[in-house]
């Protein structure tokens, strides 16, 4: 439950990246877990007979993202579950592989609300093609994605799909349909409210003409050197459902992989949902790896994880290691916006993506300064915080929920063949923080009609209060 908003707190200014902390400690309000449900169940409730055998694993992986809609209840969410159960195979030939361990699962949107230590779920969408099938989490391209395989590292040219995504970020509009974005292409998806996909935008130069959906050829070219597995992780929609930002989770394989893997410098795209193209792309510059995890010392640890926009061009970020996070509040400056610019030519040299801290990247590193970025939050002051989260909300300008990913909580033994369940829970952490943010969704929406959920709450001037036994903003 929401409490009465505290006198904010400052945070400082940065010009580049640096940690910014407050000396008040955050507050752990509330903790929620996820009862045990078998992942058949619902799957196919979503689609009839789309899981035949889940070999025991539990409904999971839903902490690739969460989204509050403002002025919804406070205790009302949406979640994603990413490609499903996977592990980690070596083939004949001795490279790696990913195995799938029930390959006919498609990612799950989940409705949930949080009643005090536990999370009950309110419905549950499957994404679908148009004829009603599951997209499934398979990858799209042989040469391109990573090779899937079955649990014993044998691959297959039926464990590909072109309509196959691993879902991350996630928003609901106003018109009830949603958006996600993916890791393989790296793409975003329109969704019908139904959860069928209706276009995805993909980069220039894909090479795949799927007939299930409509693929919109358009984020640049250079995206399609993303590096497996680490496409598109994280999605915000703005407060007054114009705009959406698109987080890149890890920097471009630009021009090689080992450039990539040392780089500090991702990407954040905007999409205009009225116009539905792309007008804005920005330089997001890590921390360096020690100041958000102390026991991880390579750059490619690092991970751009989620966003939430806390009004129109203020977003708040999530960068993590699968052992803690910062969250930081990111302003987007028209100046800085590189879209359309040499930074997305391949040609380019040296390339953005040689960026790895000070001094090393004049022009990225002034790019990254126009962007005023200031850290508000370490995750490591929960003593109880879990690894891998990779889910934020915002309730109001003090309290954020927070949700970690468990990876489906399996493990595959090669030895007997079967899948161990272990122990390890979806996790719904309610946070009061130790500093105020400068916005927050539901009162940036205050001025363009929207209600409010919660009477007290003060936005620009406005105050939710009770009127007609309705919530609205008022002077």
């Amino acid at each position: 439950m929401k409490r009465v908003l505290l006198a904010a707190l400052a945070a400082t200014a940065i010009a580049a990246p640096q940690a910014v902390f407050a000396s008040e400690a955050p507050q752990l309000v509330a903790t929620a877990v996820m009862p045990d449900i078998a992942l058949k169940t619902s799957s196919n409730l979503a689609i009839e007979n789309s899981v035949v055998n889940d070999e025991g694993i539990l409904l999971g992986g839903m902490g690739s993202d969460l989204f509050h809609v403002p002025g919804d209840a406070e205790d009302i969410f949406y979640v994603i579950t990413d490609r499903g159960p996977n592990n980690d195979t070596v083939q004949p030939d001795k490279s790696a592989g990913t195995g799938f361990v029930v390959p006919t699962f498609s990612p799950l949107i989940l409705k949930v609300q949080l009643l005090g230590s536990s999370v009950k779920l309110l419905s549950t969408i499957a994404i679908k093609t148009k004829n009603g099938a599951g997209v499934t989490g398979l990858p799209n391209i042989k040469g391109y994605d990573a090779v899937p395989t079955d649990t014993k590292g044998i691959t297959s040219d039926a464990l590909y799909n072109l309509a196959g995504l691993d879902a991350e970020g996630i928003v609901k509009t106003s018109k009830g349909d949603f958006w996600v974005v993916d890791e393989y292409a790296p793409s975003l998806v329109q969704l019908s409210a139904r959860g069928v996909v209706t276009s995805r935008y993909v980069p220039s130069g894909w090479k795949a003409s799927p007939t299930s959906f409509k693929a919109v050829k358009t984020i640049p070219e250079i995206y399609l050197k993303r590096k497996a597995n680490r496409g598109f992780e994280a999605l915000a929609l703005t407060p007054d459902g114009k705009t959406l930002f698109i987080g890149l989770q890890s920097p471009l394989l630009n021009p090689t992989k080992a450039v990539g893997d040392a780089s500090l410098a991702t990407r954040i795209l905007r999409f205009d949902l009225t116009s539905n193209s792309f007008t804005g792309e920005f330089v997001f510059g890590f921390e360096t790896v020690s100041k958000v995890d102390a026991k991880a010392t390579k750059n490619s640890d690092l991970k751009l994880s989620a966003l939430v926009a806390l009004d129109s061009k203020t977003l708040l970020t999530q960068e993590r290691t699968d052992n803690s996070f910062l969250l930081s509040t990111f302003t987007i400056e028209e100046s800085a916006n590189i879209l359309g610019s040499k930074w997305d030519l391949a040609a380019t040299t040296p390339s953005l993506e040689t960026y790895t801290g000070v001094g090393t990247n004049a022009e990225v590193e002034k790019l990254i300064a126009l962007s005023i970025k200031k850290v508000i939050f370490n995750s490591t002051s929960i003593a109880t915080m879990p690894g891998k989260v990779e889910g934020v909300a915002v309730l109001d300008s003090q309290h954020i929920v927070v949700v970690n990913d468990n990876d489906f909580n399996f493990a595959y033994n090669a030895t007997s063949g079967l899948v161990d369940v272990g122990k390890l829970k979806t996790s719904f952490l309610t946070i009061k923080l130790p500093v105020a943010l400068p916005a927050y969704p539901e009162g940036s929406a205050a001025r363009i009609g929207k209600t409010c959920s919660k009477a007290g709450l003060v936005a620009v001037g406005l105050t939710c209060r009770s009127v007609q036994n309705q919530l609205r903003w008022r002077y």
